[in-house]
């Protein structure tokens, strides 16, 4: 038997009955959204030789060096390669997965964004020993290594910015590098 709320439901015109169903959707979805809009992100920016934590990471940016290129690798005309040298470690009591080429980015003082460079990486790892920290990281896990970037000569104003996830509300954390190294 219908409750008295029902009877009146239904005795609505059909635009009513649908304004009423939108309402009660907006009432339900309307303050998670309003909640997930509203996040705060971490505002605060470092220094390299600093650790930032985010969101259950801790990293250290230890320094931004110029890399040789190698016989089979080398910048385009009047680029460099770069590497980003980081301590990645896990704070939170499980299992984090981390994709550098999404959660890593390095932009100069115009704006132009700056992604992992293949060719930087390879270079990276063959001279340093260092490759990009990825993957799964277990509760305390701790990976040193760095991101490798191909950058104009005179990129000015560099700005490094690690993302805690993917969402896109998620903690970030922004280091000043200053200029690209120069060549010796």
């Amino acid at each position: 038997m219908p409750t008295k709320v029902e009877r009146l439901y239904q005795t609505q015109p059909r635009w009513m009955r649908r304004l009423v169903r939108c309402m009660l959707l907006l009432a339900c979805v309307g303050p998670v959204a309003a909640a997930c809009a509203s996040l705060p992100s971490v505002e605060k920016d470092y220094a390299v030789g600093e650790a930032a934590e985010a969101d259950g990471w801790r990293l250290t940016l230890h320094s931004l060096v110029l890399l040789p290129g190698d016989r089979w690798r080398q910048p385009d005309p009047g680029k460099v390669f770069c590497a980003v040298e980081v301590t990645l470690e896990n704070l939170s009591r499980g299992i984090r997965y981390f994709m550098p080429e999404r959660q890593m980015v390095l932009v100069d003082g115009a704006g132009k964004v700056f992604s992992l460079d293949h060719q930087a990486g390879v270079v990276s790892a063959r001279t340093r020993g260092w490759t990009a920290p990825e993957g799964a990281f277990s509760a305390g896990t701790l990976a040193h290594g760095a991101v490798a970037y191909e950058l104009p000569k005179d990129a000015q104003d560099l700005r490094w910015v690690f993302r805690s996830s993917l969402l896109p509300w998620a903690e970030h954390v922004t280091f000043w590098l200053g200029s690209c190294p120069a060549e010796p």
